[in-house]
């Protein structure tokens, strides 16, 4: 996600300090109100320790998506420009015209540095496998840029380009279809939620007068 690595560093103690805060705040309150308190001080520090993870891994996971959506966007963007080029035009002009349409600043930067290092290494697969990489890391990303290479490398056969195109079609609308099922899924939830969120207060409240309850029998 382009975080150094001081910065997952930062974002870990942030984390157990948190953690650990949750935990003196229970404390707190075995202190003041009833002991059982000092039980939950337990659970809800782990919880909260593993809720921070899962939250992290969710914005994650949506970060790949759309990274991989914006190179699904940028494939469809280069087709048209290769099948026209037929192999005449150097794959480095073809990105040139490129850059300037492309919407996100992170990707003109990294196409921008797969630039430099094809002039700086114009027969390695590596700057292409890198970009691929840095742009979505997925398989067929990957794949697409390794034929890209071979395509300037080697062949000028516009077959395989007319497959690539089919290919990035494909992954293009099944990113849109994700999209509408994300968002299909949040309305269709939206009265579970509504419940749910009703639930936890009764369940609060009814916790709260146990452990008050609780706190005045004598054992």
């Amino acid at each position: 996600m382009g975080n150094t690595q001081k910065r997952i560093d930062q974002f870990q103690k942030s984390r157990i300090k948190q953690s650990f805060l949750v935990m003196i705040v229970f404390f707190v309150c075995g202190l003041l109100f009833s002991k059982w308190f000092y039980l939950g001080s337990l659970i809800g520090t782990v919880l909260f320790y593993k809720w921070k993870h899962k939250k992290v891994r969710s914005e994650y996971s949506l970060w790949k998506f759309r990274r991989h959506l914006q190179f699904s966007k940028f494939s469809r963007l280069l087709i048209p420009y290769l099948k026209q080029s037929k192999g005449q035009v150097s794959l480095y002009s073809i990105f040139n015209k490129i850059l300037p349409r492309l919407d996100d600043e992170q990707d003109r930067s990294s196409l921008y540095k797969l630039m430099s290092e094809m002039s700086s290494k114009p027969n390695d697969i590596q700057p292409f496998i890198d970009y691929a990489n840095r742009s979505s890391g997925t398989d067929m990303s990957v794949l697409f840029m390794s034929t890209i290479f071979d395509f300037q490398q080697s062949t000028f056969d516009t077959s395989v380009i007319d497959e690539l195109g089919k290919i990035a079609s494909e992954e293009l609308i099944n990113g849109i279809d994700e999209i509408i099922a994300f968002k299909l899924r949040r309305f269709v939830f939206f009265p579970t939620k509504i419940v749910m969120s009703s639930f936890v207060i009764v369940l609060g409240f009814a916790i709260a007068v146990l452990i008050y309850n609780l706190s005045d029998i004598k054992f």
